[in-house]
Order: C-alpha cells, then structure tokens, then sequence
C-alpha cells in the first residue's frame, strides 16, 4: 500500500506501492478518462478535501502517471538511532521529529541517512542496522505540489549518546526518546512518523 500524507489527511492507494513509481510512464495514459479522473481526484484532495481518501479501483500505470504529473520529487533520508533502549530524537522548529534531510544529487539513500544524523545532531560512529518503511508527505511549495519520500535506516552508534543540535537548520536540542516521553513525543510529531515508524520506536524502547 502506498500511503502520502498531506497534513493531517491521508491518500491510500491499496494496491499501489513505491516501487511502481519507477516504471516508464507511457504518454498515452495522459489523455485517457481514468487518468483525467484520477488527477481531478487526487487535486480535488490536496487543494479542498479534509478527509481520508483512499483509492483502490486504478490501474497501477495509470496512478503512477498522476502521482508523475502533479509532483514534484524531493526525496530524503533519515535515521532511527538506537542508544541502548532509547531512541534519537531533535526538535526542529519546535517539533518533535527525527534526523533527516535531502539526498544529494549522486548519493545513496543510505549514505544520505548516516550523514544528515550525523550533521544534526553530532552523533558519530553510525552504522545501519537495517532499513525501514519510507514516509511520504506532500507540500506546496512555490506553487508547485513536492512530494518527499524520505527513506528511513535503523542505525546504531558505538560512541553513546554524545550530541549537539545543527542550530542553523532549526534544531534546538537532540534528545533521546524512552517509556516517559516517548507517547508526547508520537502525539506531537508529524502524523507521517507516528503511523509509519511508531510501532518500531515502541518496540526499542519497550525491549
């Protein structure tokens, strides 16, 4: 399932996933009906809808030529720090969130994660467990609908818990999420991190 959050509303695609993103879009789907209803639809949604929408009955080919269409694709890359059984977090514009930032043109998703946590928050000697579900959200920006997918890696550090916030990107402290803070922090954070990664936050710090 393909999930893009806007906000506080989703899109669900049921039988969509990120993976059909990749396909070569065919330009004749552009003039088809399926395709100009679809569009409408999903635009109907991000400009003046406050509800869940969730599409199930579109062909793959043809939701991933709307998605093509009306985006614009920044993606992203973020890490899951586990300290013993804690997790690392930063507030960034007075928001509870985790340690992100944009893929450079050339870099790897992966590369990307390590080197975004270890800008914004000091924390050195990361090495990636694994990787975890992407988020996707959208936003308008300059008048054109971005979409970011952010590609998020469960990482670890050897060096404990040492750390400074980026203060020029916005982060006013690095702190680590654990049994007392960690349910404000899922309440606080965007609804995107909360639905994706907050069962795999709860299970670390819970183990």
């Amino acid at each position: 399932m393909y999930r893009l959050f806007c906000n506080n509303k989703t899109l669900e695609c049921i039988n969509f996933f990120e993976q059909c993103i990749d396909v070569e879009t065919d330009e004749s789907l552009y003039s088809s009906q399926v395709f100009e209803n679809t569009l409408d639809k999903i635009k109907k949604w991000l400009e003046d809808g406050d509800e869940n929408l969730v599409i199930d009955d579109v062909e793959n080919k043809i939701l991933s030529a709307v998605i093509k269409k009306i985006f614009r694709f920044a993606p992203a890359a973020g890490g899951v720090v586990v300290v013993d059984n804690s997790v690392v977090a930063i507030e960034r514009n007075g928001i509870p969130d985790l340690p992100k930032g944009h893929i450079e043109r050339g870099e790897s998703p992966d590369a990307a994660a390590l080197r975004e946590v270890r800008e914004e928050t000091a924390i050195s000697n990361l090495t990636i467990i694994r990787q975890l579900p992407s988020t996707f959200h959208c936003y308008l920006l300059d008048g054109q609908w971005t979409l970011k997918q952010t590609s998020w890696f469960m990482m670890k550090t050897d060096n404990g818990f040492k750390s400074k916030p980026q203060t020029e990107e916005g982060i006013s402290k690095v702190f680590l999420l654990n049994k007392d803070n960690v349910n404000d922090f899922l309440e606080k954070t965007f609804i995107s991190l909360k639905i994706t990664l907050g069962e795999e936050i709860l299970k670390i710090i819970n183990s």
